[in-house]
C-alpha cells in the first residue's frame, strides 16, 4: 500500500483480533497501545479521551490508532459498547541485507488517530469473519485475517469526495465560527471574510442555504442558547444576556420575546406548551406520564416496545422513524421543534441540532433520575413524586413476592446473545441492572460480580462457571445483524445443557425493546411482572 503519492509503499501484517474487553466500558479506565491498532464498534456508544482529545464513538465507527497512544474511557458503562480490536504491524516491501525492515505507519488523516464510518454492508460482510470458529488450517486463518485487515485499511484510505473549496463550504465555515464565537461581537463583514466571498454574495448565498440572513441566523442561535441557560441554570437575565452576546439586557429581552413569544422570565413556566421533539422514546414516555405531551418522537421501529407504541398512539405523538443508531437531522429540521430532548448525542450531531432549536441532552436512562431531571425541567415536582411513590409500591410488592427466591440465595443472570458473541448484565449499573440486583435484591452469580459495565463480555465457558439458578436470555435485536447463529451455537453446546437453569427449566426469554430500551415508568412495571412471573412460576 501507499499512504502518500511519494511513498515507496508498505505491507501490513495482521497480529491479533480480540473483542473489546469489559474494562473498555468502565469509566476512568485507561488503555495503552504499543502497536498499530484498528477498532471496530459493532454496538453502542461511548465517550473517550484519545491522546488528549475528547471524542465520541458509536456503532459503525472504524478507529485507527498509532503506536504509543492511549484511550481513557470518560463515559461508556451504560452505553452498551461492543466491538473488536485488531493489532497489526507494517513493513517495508524491500529486503535489506536479508532483513525485513519495519515501516513507521501513520494514520492517513489526523494526528495519531482517525475515525471513519463504515457502511452497513461492509459491517455485515465482516461479521462472519469476526465471529466464526478457527479455520481448519493455519494458512486459511492467515489468509482470512489478512483479507479482513486489508479490507479495513482500504476503507480507511478511501479518498473523501468534495475536497475542493466551494461557496457552500465557505458558508459552513462561517456557521462554525458563529457557533464558536456567538458570545462575541460578530459582523456580516467578518463572516463574509471567513467564507471567502464578498458581503453581498455572502448574504445572498447564506439566505439561500440557511433560509434566513446571516445576522438573523446569529440572533436565532443566541436565543436558542439563552433558552438553554434559562432551563439549565439559575442565572439572571443580565448574566444570560452577556453570556450569549447581548450587552444590553433590555435589548436582549425584546429580541427574546420577538423569537420566543414570551419574556425570558416566563419562558420556563410555559415550556410544556412548546413544540417538543424527543429523540428518545424513553424520555417521551416519562414526559407523557408527567402530563406533558411531546409533538414528535424519533424511533427505530424495531426497538419500540409495545406499551410505548400504544402510549404514543393514544396521545397522537408523531413517530419519526429512523434506522438504528441514526439521527436524521433533516427530519428533525422539517418538524421545526421549539425544544429537542434526548440522551446521548455525538458532538457532531449536537452541533447540527443546536442550529435548529435549544437542546437538552445528556439525560440519563436511569428511570428514577430521569424522572427527577424532567420534573425539574418542566416544574412538575408534585407529579413526579406521585409517580415515584407508585413505582416504589410496585417494587415493594414484587420484593415481598420474591422473598423466597432472595432468602434461598438463588442466583439470577441476564445473558445477551449477539451477532458477535455473548455478554451478561452487570450488577452495578443502571436500568434493569438496578431493578434486579438493587431494588428487588436478587443475587448475581459470584463469578460475575467483577463485571463493572452494563453488559460485559461473556464466553460460553464463563456462563458455565457462573452456572446461575435462573437465567434470562436476551436475543439481541439489531438492524442488519442476526443473533440466530450464536443462539444455535449456544444451545447446541455441552456447557449449556449442563447449566442448572437449563436442567431445571429455569430459563426465560426476554425482549430487547422492553428490557433494554423500554424500562420507563410503565415499562418497569411490565418488566417487574415478567420477573416475578418467571421466577415464581418456575
Amino acid at each position: 500500500m501507499k499512504a502518500q503519492p511519494n511513498d515507496l509503499g508498505w505491507i501490513a501484517q495482521w497480529e491479533s483480533t480480540q473483542p473489546i474487553p469489559a474494562k473498555w466500558i468502565t469509566a476512568e479506565a485507561i488503555h495503552y497501545f504499543t502497536s498499530n491498532t484498528l477498532i471496530i464498534i459493532t454496538d453502542g456508544q461511548a465517550i473517550w479521551n484519545m491522546n488528549g482529545h475528547r471524542v465520541q464513538v458509536s456503532f459503525g465507527n472504524l478507529i485507527a490508532i498509532e503506536p504509543n497512544s492511549f484511550i481513557e474511557v470518560l463515559e461508556g458503562g451504560n452505553l452498551d459498547l461492543a466491538g473488536w480490536q485488531i493489532q497489526f504491524d507494517t513493513y517495508s516491501p524491500f529486503i535489506s541485507e536479508g532483513k525485513v525492515t519495519k515501516f513507521n505507519w501513520h494514520v492517513p488523516v489526523g494526528n495519531t488517530y482517525q475515525i471513519i464510518q463504515l457502511t452497513g454492508g461492509f459491517l455485515t460482510s465482516i461479521s462472519d469473519r469476526l465471529n466464526e470458529n478457527l479455520p481448519s488450517s493455519v494458512s486459511e486463518s492467515m489468509v482470512g485475517n489478512q483479507h479482513l485487515l486489508y479490507g479495513l485499511l482500504k476503507n480507511l484510505y478511501q479518498k473523501q469526495s468534495g475536497d475542493e473549496e466551494t461557496t457552500e463550504k465557505g458558508i459552513l465555515r462561517s456557521i462554525d465560527y458563529i457557533q464558536e464565537h456567538y458570545s462575541e461581537m460578530i459582523s456580516r463583514e467578518q463572516l463574509a471574510q471567513i467564507a471567502g466571498i464578498s458581503q453581498w454574495h455572502y448574504s445572498r448565498k447564506f439566505s439561500e442555504q440557511c433560509g434566513k440572513p446571516p445576522l438573523d441566523y446569529l440572533a436565532n442561535y443566541r436565543i436558542y442558547r439563552a433558552k438553554e441557560e434559562i432551563l439549565l441554570t439559575s442565572a439572571k437575565s443580565q448574566e444570560i444576556a452577556k453570556k450569549v452576546g447581548f450587552e444590553d439586557v433590555h435589548y436582549f429581552s425584546r429580541r427574546f420575546k420577538h423569537f420566543a413569544g414570551v419574556s425570558p422570565r416566563n419562558y420556563a413556566q410555559q415550556l410544556h406548551q412548546r413544540y417538543i421533539l424527543s429523540i428518545s422514546p424513553l424520555c417521551a414516555e416519562v414526559l407523557i406520564e408527567l402530563g406533558i405531551i411531546p409533538h414528535a418522537v424519533m424511533v427505530t421501529p424495531l426497538l419500540v416496545p409495545q406499551h410505548q407504541r400504544e402510549l404514543f398512539k393514544k396521545h397522537h405523538v408523531k413517530l419519526l422513524e429512523v434506522p438504528q443508531y441514526d439521527t436524521n437531522i433533516e427530519l428533525i429540521q422539517q418538524e421545526q421543534p421549539e425544544l429537542i430532548i434526548g440522551h446521548f448525542l455525538t458532538e457532531d450531531i449536537k452541533k447540527k441540532m443546536r442550529t435548529i432549536a435549544p437542546i437538552i441532552t445528556g439525560l440519563t436512562m436511569d428511570i428514577d433520575i430521569l424522572l427527577s431531571q424532567l420534573a425539574a425541567l418542566f416544574q412538575m415536582k408534585e407529579e413526579a413524586e406521585k409517580l415515584q411513590t407508585q413505582m416504589e409500591n410496585e417494587i415493594n410488592e414484587a420484593r415481598q413476592q420474591l422473598q423466597p427466591i432472595v432468602q434461598s440465595g438463588a442466583t439470577v443472570m441476564v445473558l445477551r446473545v449477539e451477532a458477535f458473541g455473548y455478554r451478561y448484565l452487570g450488577g452495578n449499573s443502571s436500568g434493569v441492572s438496578q431493578l434486579l440486583y438493587t431494588k428487588l435484591e436478587l443475587s448475581l452469580p459470584e463469578f460475575l460480580k467483577t463485571g463493572e459495565a452494563w453488559f460485559n463480555p461473556c464466553s460460553i465457558e464463563q456462563l458455565y462457571r457462573a452456572n446461575p439458578d435462573y437465567l434470562f436470555v436476551e436475543k439481541r435485536v439489531m438492524e442488519n445483524f442476526s443473533a440466530e447463529e450464536n443462539m444455535d451455537k449456544l444451545m447446541e453446546s455441552e456447557p449449556w445443557r449442563n447449566l442448572k437453569a437449563v436442567k431445571n427449566n429455569h430459563v426465560s426469554y426476554i425482549d430487547t425493546s422492553l428490557w433494554v430500551d423500554g424500562c420507563g415508568v410503565n415499562g418497569q412495571k411490565i418488566i417487574i411482572d415478567q420477573i416475578v412471573s418467571n421466577l415464581i412460576s418456575h
